[in-house]
């Protein structure tokens, strides 16, 4: 009998301990899943994206060095028209070695939207059929290949917005004179 007693109270045992283990993590995923909810309140729901018609493209580019015996930069001269159906407001021009993710920033990283130019009237946007002309001055001088790449960038509801489809790049070398 009396092991008959024993028995029992260790089955109980059992039993409560499973139910308090289904009880913690029954209150686990509530709380995660409340969690989550009240977070994606402050999430905006949708980003702003750039339109698919927005393209630039890169007319020509040269690469001149200065008249210096050593010299210690290179002017860049880029040349390129909107070919999209959009206004483009900015871009961000870089260059930097081929192949290479990491970029120097020739237009001012602080203000993209300066592509202001006397190609294009001097206004600080970039209208269909536009082109534009730049004038860039490069240091170091470069030993290898280089790759320009010109991210365009517009404004959707008083927010610059970059276009990452709509990158374009173009190989230039550096001869020395």
């Amino acid at each position: 009998m009396r092991k008959e007693k024993n028995l029992l109270r260790l089955n109980k045992k059992a039993v409560s301990i499973m139910v308090g283990y289904v009880l913690l993590i029954a209150i686990a995923v509530s709380l995660s899943t409340a969690v989550f909810f009240y977070l994606k309140l402050y999430l905006p729901d949708e980003r702003p994206e750039c339109e698919v018609d927005i393209q630039l493209t890169i007319d020509s580019v040269k690469c001149v060095w200065n008249d210096a015996t050593i010299p210690t930069y290179v002017n860049i001269d880029l040349n390129m028209t909107n070919r999209g159906l959009f206004n483009v407001e900015g871009a961000f021009i870089k260059i930097g070695d081929y192949n290479r993710v990491y970029r120097t920033d020739l237009n001012p990283p602080n203000d993209p939207t300066n592509i202001i130019s006397i190609c294009n009237g001097a206004s600080g946007v970039l209208k269909p059929g536009e082109k534009f002309c730049g004038d860039y001055t490069y240091s170091p001088v470069p030993t290898v290949s280089q790759e320009i790449s010109v991210q365009p960038v517009v404004w959707i509801d008083n927010k610059p917005v970059l276009c990452p489809n709509a990158v374009v790049t173009k190989t230039i070398v550096c001869m020395a004179p």
